[in-house]
């Protein structure tokens, strides 16, 4: 299903000269979210916050140390957050624990139905130079995905900054696979999420 918002707009006031928006978004798990205000941007802000409560975001590094169980205790993690509240799950789509954490959210559909899944990608063709499992692994995330998110229409290393910072900004859990030592993106991740104070949990097990 695809997330669809909706508005219309009545004059108010005592001489009905202000104009007032009303809102209505429903997710893509048919979740609605009604509001109203001024513009239509103060609708759309007070969505994002309503959603961000109910989202969790994954960051980890691309090497796994033990894939099987790692995959394990991120579903036991989603279940987690699912529990607390969580339906809408942010992943970027890189290899490694990226990886794992979107097909983890996909392979929990049908226990929990109303998980959505939304891939957010740094540019078009991410996967250019990944290798053939990888490559398919990816498109087959991206083809089952509820939403894709783009952040630039090409390669830029800032890219995948930003691709992190909408991420953690749309979020109010963090999902994450971060040695504590490794500079880089997790890294970056896990810094901006401390400052927004966002909840994380952290799977490396070492």
């Amino acid at each position: 299903m695809k997330a669809t918002e909706t508005y219309k707009t009545i004059k108010t006031g005592l001489f009905q000269t202000e104009t007032l928006f009303l809102y209505c978004y429903i997710a893509h798990n048919g979740l609605k979210y009604e509001t109203t205000g001024a513009t239509l941007d103060i609708c759309r802000k007070s969505r994002d916050r309503w959603l961000s409560h109910l989202s969790t975001s994954f960051t980890g590094h691309r090497q796994v140390i033990d894939y099987k169980q790692t995959s394990e205790r991120v579903k036991d993690a989603i279940r987690y957050c699912y529990k607390s509240g969580a339906r809408f799950f942010y992943a970027g789509g890189a290899v490694g624990f990226d990886t794992i954490a979107a097909e983890a959210v996909l392979s929990l559909k049908a226990e929990l139905s109303d998980i959505v899944l939304i891939v957010v990608v740094p540019f078009p063709d991410q996967d250019k130079y990944f290798n053939t499992e990888n490559k398919n692994r990816y498109l087959n995330i991206l083809k089952q995905a509820d939403e894709v998110v783009t952040i630039s229409k090409d390669f830029s290393n800032i890219a995948y900054l930003k691709r992190n910072d909408y991420m953690i900004s749309h979020s109010c859990q963090l999902i994450a696979y971060w040695d504590e030592k490794s500079l880089g993106g997790t890294s970056y991740t896990v810094r901006k999420a401390r400052e927004k104070k966002l909840t994380i949990y952290n799977l490396f097990k070492k």
